[in-house]
């Protein structure tokens, strides 16, 4: 199931269906009138969509913007850094548009990502809606597209999977730990028995979950419950 954006037809409740369109999100202050803007929105769009030939639609768009990966990178980066804090929804697709290019190009964005400290929690009922999971579901997203390009053999990626096998956050720690361990090379399990301390030895064993077969709430609202900062995956591929 995938997260649906802003253009994305709603049931109404005569159930005939209605589209519900919403000002412009992206402002690409950075990159004025670049022929790749209205690319990128086209993409998160798409990425969005309903019916039997959305995932076709998407996958269309995305090859069509990965002709340009290094550069619709640069505009996708700066757009991210302009979004308020607030708008998850829409910086989660930013990261999963970056995650789907599956391109060495995108790598720098994908880290910063990781690299940045989450906010303190704001919401009085984290419970029922959790600021701080909605960022850790953004960072553990960027942690699967990293993760996507340690496979393809990018030792940068292997790198950046092992630095977070140490992050504070549990779920993101956990989503490093695992990746490196399946693409980290022959050494991995080893390299990590020396580098986690003790009692995070036992995430070596906790089986890498198919992210198509976790369940994600719809519309950036994620029930999730809490115990400290541990979240499960976020269901990465499903949502495209």
């Amino acid at each position: 199931m995938r997260k649906q954006s802003n253009d994305s037809p709603k049931v109404a409740r005569d159930h005939s269906f209605a589209v519900e369109k919403k000002t412009q999100t992206f402002s690409f202050r950075n990159f004025p009138n670049n022929p790749l803007n209205d690319k990128v929105t086209e993409t998160v769009n798409r990425m969005g969509g309903v019916g039997a030939d959305a995932e076709h639609k998407y996958r269309k768009a995305l090859a069509e913007l990965s002709k340009t990966a290094k550069e619709a990178t640069a505009i996708i980066a700066a757009e991210y850094e302009h979004m308020q804090a607030d708008q998850y929804l829409d910086r989660w697709s930013l990261v999963q548009l970056l995650t789907d290019l599956n391109e060495p190009s995108t790598i720098s964005a994908l880290e910063h990502v990781v690299s940045s400290a989450i906010p303190p929690e704001k919401s009085e009922d984290p419970h029922s809606f959790s600021t701080v999971g909605e960022e850790v579901i953004i960072r553990t997203t960027a942690i699967e597209g990293i993760t996507q390009l340690a496979a393809s053999g990018d030792e940068r990626a292997r790198e950046i999977l092992l630095k977070h096998a140490t992050n504070e956050n549990f779920s993101i720690k956990r989503a490093a730990i695992q990746g490196f361990l399946t693409y980290g090379g022959k050494d991995a399990r080893e390299l990590l028995l020396k580098t986690l301390p003790k009692q995070d030895h036992s995430i070596l064993d906790i089986q890498r979950t198919d992210v198509r077969r976790v369940p994600q709430a719809q519309g950036g609202l994620h029930i999730v419950n809490l115990d400290k900062d541990e979240l499960p995956p976020p269901d990465l591929g499903s949502l495209r």
